[in-house]
């Protein structure tokens, strides 16, 4: 089975998950649990963050109705910077969608509790073994086109929402 052995070699692995449904009573769960870890300066930025939320939660579940697409994006963020993190820490890792979610899912009883698997992430140090360390890096010439296209790209983006600062 393919990435069995980065599975069950890992030192760590972090399961990442989205919710299953984005509902009225899950996003004031939220908010109050904010709250409660004294997020909010004042009920008017406990107010303001919640509008947002809903703004934003409302848009892609009334009328993108894109809400798992966009939560799992959600997710994807996180995993990005995890990545990161685990970088920093001198720490590999290895994002790992060849799974099957159904069986990860009953396994943890995920979907009981609003849940589905979408990245698992193994964590530790790789194996001396590991032929993809030793594979040479990509070309120059592939590089500078990959970076040309993520600078064009970020280009584009500033023009659709350029950053306002107050």
């Amino acid at each position: 089975m393919f990435n069995e052995r980065k599975i069950l070699d890992a030192s760590h692995v972090v399961v990442f998950c989205a919710k299953t449904a984005m509902d009225d009573a899950w996003l004031k769960l939220v908010v109050d649990q904010e709250d409660a870890d004294g997020r909010f300066a004042t009920p008017e930025a406990k107010a303001a963050n919640d509008k947002g939320r809903k703004f934003f939660a409302d848009m892609h579940r009334k009328d993108l109705h894109d809400d798992a697409e966009w939560m799992a994006k959600q997710v994807y963020l996180n995993v990005g910077n995890f990545l990161l993190g685990v970088a920093a820490l001198g720490l590999d890792a290895v994002p790992i969608e060849g799974f099957d979610a159904a069986i990860l899912d009953a396994e943890f009883g995920l979907k009981e509790k609003g849940y589905t698997s979408l990245v698992v992430v193994p964590v530790g140090h790789h194996s001396v073994e590991d032929f993809n360390a030793t594979l040479a890096e990509i070309s120059s010439a592939a590089k500078h086109h990959l970076n040309r296209s993520v600078i064009l790209s970020c280009r584009a983006s500033a023009r659709l929402f350029p950053l306002r600062f107050s």
